[in-house]
């Protein structure tokens, strides 16, 4: 038997029938293929997603512990991408809790409001918590981020 993938321009010989196996909450356990091969590590989309049971990501969502301005809000359905819009007043800063990671998390943040005049750099790091801070682009000095500013983030679990 042989397949073509439009997509990649590959082709595939002897394709493999798998089947899925699901536990009583419907969550898919593992694929297993002929003669009871276990053939893929089981992922739950529904809650995390994990890599040897380390956190890749989750659906606990990220929540502001401190900084970003006064009320500032975030709309979040995981913790991968993320946006947050500084409060009524300006921050320098700001921290953001997630759940636990194995050791601590990555973010990559943009002001896409005034991107051309501020950068925001992660300054902190633990298991459940990342810093950002926001500079300015020519001085290279802490420079707060405006009331109203929009914050888009991508956190990463180490």
């Amino acid at each position: 038997m042989s397949y073509v993938n439009a997509v990649a321009s590959t082709s595939t010989n002897n394709l493999v029938p798998v089947q899925a196996q699901y536990d009583a909450n419907g969550n898919c356990v593992g694929l297993v293929g002929p003669g009871g091969a276990f053939i893929a590590s089981p992922i739950n989309i529904n809650t995390t997603m994990s890599i040897n049971n380390n956190l890749l990501i989750s659906s606990t969502l990220p929540t502001i512990s401190a900084g970003f301005g006064t009320g500032p809000t975030i709309l979040a359905n995981s913790t991968f991408a993320f946006k947050i819009t500084i409060g009524s007043t300006s921050a320098a800063n700001g921290t953001i809790t997630f759940p636990a990671a194995p050791n601590g998390w990555i973010v990559y943040a943009a002001d896409i409001t005034n991107g051309s005049s501020l950068f925001l750099q992660q300054t902190g790091s633990t298991k459940t918590t990342a810093t950002v801070t926001s500079f300015g682009i020519t001085t290279g000095t802490a420079l707060p981020m405006s009331a109203g500013d929009v914050i888009l983030i991508n956190a990463i679990p180490y």
